[in-house]
């Protein structure tokens, strides 16, 4: 038996997971991040924006927690282009009547190759972001000429987790690994409860530079998903021997 291990915050876990139960695929909901918004009096001001602003969305959680903030100047600057990093966050967008654009590929490096970003004539743009996070996507548009807003509104919150109960579940294991940062708080975790053992089993991640950061880590099988969402995870779980599930 397979057990596909989720890490993701809780309401986005618990909603793979009923996917999963639904497609008989076993699942263990073990949340290692949580997601708190900003609150306004800790907010920088939103910039002055123009029809000509560009507003890069860089997770559906900066849809959540920012665009109820920032749903007056989108909306009276409608023709302001809007980018989503990948498909969730386009679709928690078209969900709140906004159309976005995506890039080929769901990161930085997929933003920054799309054409709307070169540097000829970089409008402003305005990042809209958890704190922290990689800093690659800010510092290049900034090299092109573009004049940047990175606008936090939620933060990473990771609490103390007890990996223990792994040890009493009989089955093999699939984790969930949606970004660097939760690959590398998923294997500090396992490698202080001395399971490093589970380093050897599959673990699906949403992109290059996390599958690469997870090889460099010791995880002996990286699986590579299009991407964070739902969809793009449980393709990448049909192509693992013995587990597969319907998109």
């Amino acid at each position: 038996m397979t057990t596909v291990v989720l890490t993701r915050p809780e309401a986005d876990s618990e909603r793979l997971s009923r996917t999963l139960r639904d497609q008989g695929v076993d699942s263990l909901v073990i949340p290692i991040m949580s997601i708190a918004g900003i609150a306004v009096s800790e907010q920088p001001a939103v910039a002055a924006v123009s029809d000509k602003t560009l507003f890069i969305f860089i997770s559906a959680n900066a849809v959540r927690f920012g665009l109820p903030r920032l749903r007056a100047e989108l909306g009276g600057h409608r023709s302001a282009t809007t980018i989503a990093v990948g498909s969730k966050t386009r679709d928690a967008l078209q969900a709140e009547g906004f159309n976005a654009l995506m890039p080929a590929r769901s990161d930085s490096e997929g933003l920054l190759a799309m054409p709307e970003l070169s540097d000829a004539l970089l409008p402003d743009v305005v990042i809209v972001k958890g704190e922290g996070g990689r800093e690659l996507l800010g510092e290049e548009l900034k090299r092109r000429g573009a004049r940047v807003t990175e606008w936090c509104c939620y933060r990473r919150c990771w609490p103390e987790v007890d990996l223990s109960v792994l040890r009493d579940v009989d089955s093999s294991f699939v984790f969930q690994a949606s970004s660097g940062e939760m690959v590398s708080r998923l294997s500090e975790l396992l490698t202080g409860e001395r399971q490093e053992d589970l380093f050897q089993s599959p673990v699906i991640v949403p992109s290059e530079r996390v599958a690469a950061l997870a090889t460099a880590l010791g995880w002996g099988r990286v699986i590579r998903a299009e991407d964070a969402g739902d969809r793009a995870f449980t393709v990448a779980l049909k192509q693992l021997s013995g587990v597969g599930v319907d998109t």
